[in-house]
């Protein structure tokens, strides 16, 4: 991403040289446009998928919409690690990072209540532990997607589904 120029964004969009700047000062907000646009992808086909489902059910699937288990979800991880790492020093897209995920983890803790209210689940471990652990999980998945392709999804989702299973 560093090496990226708005011209190069431009281009690859089919945009002549400056056709960008209208809508983007620079690439820090396109970046900040590409995260808000893959967290609200997600968030979107997680409520489509879920619907009126609610515990451990609608817990997995919310967790299954994060994990790059397709191109989609892939490209989406991208851009998440892409902005994770400009959110290292620019406090805009850290406060937006943080926001997001604070809704991810409000929903799965939501998750979590309603699964123990249906004795879904019966351990003692507590709630935030287990949400700790899901999102470090999620942000592994996205990371190993990028960094070092090549685990199947059919093995993130056998991960996953071990983790729910404890």
């Amino acid at each position: 991403m560093a090496a990226v120029t708005m011209r190069d964004l431009a281009a690859e969009a089919g945009y002549a040289d400056g056709g960008l700047t209208p809508y983007f000062r620079n690439k820090d907000e396109i970046l900040q446009a590409a995260f808000q646009c893959a967290f609200d992808n997600t968030k979107a086909r997680a409520a489509a998928f879920i619907g009126d489902r609610g515990g451990l059910s609608a817990l997995r699937q919310l967790c299954l919409e994060v994990v790059p288990l397709d191109g989609k979800r892939l490209q989406e991880a991208c851009v998440v690690i892409a902005f994770t790492d400009r959110a290292q020093y620019d406090v805009r897209m850290a406060a937006t990072y943080r926001t997001a995920v604070g809704q991810w983890r409000e929903r799965m803790r939501m998750y979590l209540r309603q699964a123990r209210v249906a004795g879904e689940i019966t351990t003692g471990r507590p709630d935030a532990l287990v949400v700790d652990m899901l999102q470090t999980t999620l942000v592994v998945f996205q990371t190993v997607a990028v960094a070092y392709p090549g685990m199947s999804a059919a093995r993130q989702t056998e991960i996953l589904d071990g983790l729910l299973g404890t």
